[in-house]
């Protein structure tokens, strides 16, 4: 398709179908010529560069990394059949160890405490045996505590902002 575009006006397009029925409607103020671009419909595909087929394998991945760190955090054997508990529990350990820490760039930490992350937003077990899980689960609900205190700040202050400015004073 395409998407019609002022060069004069800042930020303003026609979706094709707006165009097609009648040029000058939802035109505002805007009464330039406008160009015509064409839209490639791979366009969202190449900004994220990931197929729908490639989004969809890296979620089966993801969530296929999440079991097996739950797996690893629990086992206790030393000769488990899982074939990546191992390496899991090697990564675990990286992670606890580690110096660099994810502040510091290290990708293996990156992608543990990604794990980890992922994992304590869905988990409700107060119990978890997950490394850190409660401790992350208390700083994202300390974390939507402040940004709820925010915003009830920022409603109170509207608030009387608009009793303030109807009643004149």
């Amino acid at each position: 398709g395409k998407r019609y575009h002022c060069n004069t006006c800042q930020d303003f397009d026609l979706c094709q179908d707006c165009f097609n029925k009648d040029p000058k409607t939802n035109r505002g103020a805007c009464t330039h010529e406008l160009q015509a671009i064409a839209v490639d419909p791979d366009a969202a595909k190449e900004r994220s560069g990931l197929s729908e087929q490639d989004r969809q394998q890296r979620q089966r991945n993801l969530l296929l990394h999440i079991q097996l760190i739950e797996h690893a955090s629990r086992c206790q054997s030393n000769s488990c059949s899982s074939t990546n508990c191992a390496k899991m529990k090697n990564y675990l350990k990286h992670a606890r160890i580690c110096r660099v820490k994810v502040q510091g760039g290290c990708r293996i930490c990156k992608r543990i405490w990604t794990l980890l992350r992922i994992h304590a937003q869905k988990c409700k077990d107060n119990k978890c045996p997950i490394p850190q899980c409660n401790a992350i689960r208390e700083k994202m609900r300390q974390l939507q505590k402040q940004q709820q205190a925010m915003d009830d700040r920022r409603r109170l202050e509207m608030n009387r902002h608009m009793r303030f400015s109807t009643t004149g004073g």
